[in-house]
């Protein structure tokens, strides 16, 4: 049941734990479509810098809200997240097929402005590279990056899956291109987990991905300029799994090169660092760093 909060907003209770509250909402814009955001808060008050995530292809909200949101929320956090236009629940999704990276950048700006201040970004594989592409452009406490594609976005990356992966590759154009297909076949086939997480949780998680825009992977194969975080003073931690067949631990380590950041590679776990077996001590890690530096 929603609750109109009297601006038009409407508001989705979804769980109260030991935390605290788990609340989610439909962003609503009056220019561009309404977008779905998930909170969770501590029961006391909120230490450092919020916390805000952004998913990847195929994903949403929800892959944060799993696992991260209430950890972080126990940790004393305010953690948010929100779903990309056509994504998760957010509206657009009959104009999936024509978004682009600067739609998606449009997305996650409204998303940093409803934070209130400046928050710790928090970007997964190709909401990493989003992440990236706004260094400089808006105030940050800091970045973490999980399984990013690399400054350069997906050229290289995408012709190696191609030649060392085909049956991925081809399994995740279909899920661009065709109607009504998302990814299902290749996570449930363990491509984008471990073999840690169980088969039934995998083809789970798999059967709730979204699909994806073809313009948005297109434009993501080309480089565009983006500064490096060292050159903003912006702190800012690599994280990338060593079992990850997209994203290897030698892109990862380049990426962190780039921008002058801390690099972690997280053993016996795959390119869904937060969904994946072990995902809470990839969220334990995110914050020690955070709190090792005051953010």
């Amino acid at each position: 049941m929603t609750q109109d909060n009297g601006t038009g907003v409407h508001r989705f209770p979804v769980a109260a734990g030991p935390e605290g509250p788990t609340v989610s909402d439909m962003m609503a814009r009056p220019d561009g479509p309404a977008l779905e955001w998930v909170e969770a808060r501590p029961l006391g008050q909120p230490r450092g810098a919020p916390l805000l995530f952004v998913h990847g292809a195929f994903g949403g909200a929800w892959i944060w809200q799993e696992i991260f949101l209430p950890h972080l929320a126990r940790r004393g956090r305010r953690a948010l997240a929100f779903s990309l236009r056509g994504h998760g629940r957010s509206q657009g999704a009959r104009q999936l097929k024509k978004a682009s990276l600067a739609d998606y950048l449009y997305d996650l700006r409204a998303a940093i402005a409803r934070c209130g201040e400046p928050p710790i970004l928090v970007g997964h594989s190709l909401g990493a590279l989003l992440a990236q592409r706004l260094i400089g452009q808006v105030p940050l406490r800091g970045l973490v990056l999980l399984a990013p594609l690399p400054p350069d976005g997906l050229a290289l990356v995408g012709a190696r899956i191609a030649l060392t992966d085909p049956g991925f590759w081809v399994e995740a154009l279909a899920g661009a291109l065709l109607p009504g297909r998302g990814p299902a076949v290749a996570l449930s086939r363990h491509w984008l987990f471990s073999e840690g997480l169980s088969f039934e949780r995998a083809r789970a998680y798999a059967a709730r991905m979204s699909a994806e825009s073809p313009v948005a992977l297109a434009e993501a194969h080309w480089p565009a300029p983006t500064v490096p975080a060292a050159l903003m003073g912006l702190p800012a931690l690599v994280v990338g799994g060593a079992r990850d067949r997209m994203i290897w631990p030698a892109t990862t380590w380049r990426t962190a090169l780039y921008h002058g950041a801390q690099h972690r590679t997280v053993p016996d776990i795959a390119h869904f660092l937060q969904l994946d077996y072990g995902a809470e001590g990839v969220a334990r890690l995110l914050i020690d760093w955070a709190d090792e530096r005051g953010l």
